[in-house]
């Protein structure tokens, strides 16, 4: 395989845990006992990053949560990349928001619309 265009998409903390989870499964109902060791190493990489995925809200998030918060937030001007850090980090409090806008990214959103849509 060949990656033509490497910056085509950018991927949410959702999208990743959605896939590994899906993966996860199909690898389980095929019940395949020998793995190479490059499978190996690809299966601890899915473990780290399920670990590590699961810890952050995205596991809480659905299509439709996804689908709101990009609606609400098309009244705004954000870049993609700012879209998808508040969409991985979901920020609540003002203090958080605060955190997450150092330095300003995004100063055309007040940070009481952006807890709002966070949510």
């Amino acid at each position: 395989m060949e990656v033509k265009d490497a910056n085509a998409a950018l991927l949410s903390n959702f999208e990743v845990f959605q896939l590994l989870t899906d993966l996860k499964q199909q690898r389980k109902e095929s019940g395949k006992n020998k793995q190479s060791s490059g499978q190996q190493n690809l299966n601890t990489i899915m473990y780290e990053t399920l670990k590590y995925i699961s810890k952050t809200p995205c596991r809480y998030q659905s299509p439709e949560t996804v689908r709101e918060f990009l609606a609400a937030m098309k009244g705004h001007k954000l870049t993609k990349a700012e879209k998808l850090q508040l969409l991985n980090h979901r920020p609540v409090t003002a203090v958080e928001i605060q955190l997450a806008d150092s330095p300003p990214l995004f100063a055309s959103v007040s940070h009481s619309e952006n807890a709002r849509c966070a949510r």
